[in-house]
Parts: C-alpha cells; sequence; structure tokens
C-alpha cells in the first residue's frame, strides 16, 4: 500500500520560503521515497526511513534532506504522512 503524503499550511508556507532547487529535492524525496517508493517490501512503513523526536510531546518524525529537515505526523488509518513543518536543520527544531 502506498502512502499518500499531506501538507499542512505551515509546511506549505515553509516550502515556498525555499529556493527552487530545494523545493524540488524535498519534494522529490517525498514522492520518491515516502509516496511511491519503487520496491514497497522493501519499506512498506516510511518510519523505516525516519527517527522518531523525542523532545516533543506529539508523535512526530523526521525526514532528513542535505541541510533540511521534514517534520512529519503518521497517520496509520489512513496512510497518510501529515508534513507539519520544513526547514533548515539549524532552525527547524526551535
Amino acid at each position: 500500500m502506498n502512502w499518500r503524503v499531506e501538507f499542512t499550511r505551515q509546511a506549505e508556507k515553509d516550502i515556498e520560503r525555499l529556493s527552487t532547487k530545494d523545493q524540488r529535492r524535498i519534494l522529490e524525496f517525498l514522492h520518491q521515497r515516502v509516496s511511491e517508493h519503487p520496491n514497497p517490501s522493501e519499506h512498506p512503513n516510511p518510519r523505516a526511513l525516519a527517527k522518531r523526536l523525542t523532545a516533543t510531546k506529539q508523535e512526530a518524525w523526521r525526514f532528513r534532506v542535505g541541510d533540511y529537515r521534514i517534520i512529519a505526523q503518521f497517520e496509520d488509518s489512513r496512510f497518510v504522512v501529515l508534513v507539519v513543518e520544513v526547514g533548515n536543520r539549524r532552525e527547524v527544531y526551535r
């Protein structure tokens, strides 16, 4: 089963602020590695590509794309990865 990627309004704004090159890199990562992984049996759950954030109250996970971090939550019942925030690694955890 392929997972869908959805964005919060804040995540959309975060992506709009990035350069075109970085936008493309992040969106390609989400599309190719998360929502349409070429071998779903290898990574049936996108959590295999992410790390859990321990300092948050909500269950949040992060994907690493170069110097950028994608903060996301998983909705297992709907097979949705909800992107909550996108930013440079120096700023995203503040």
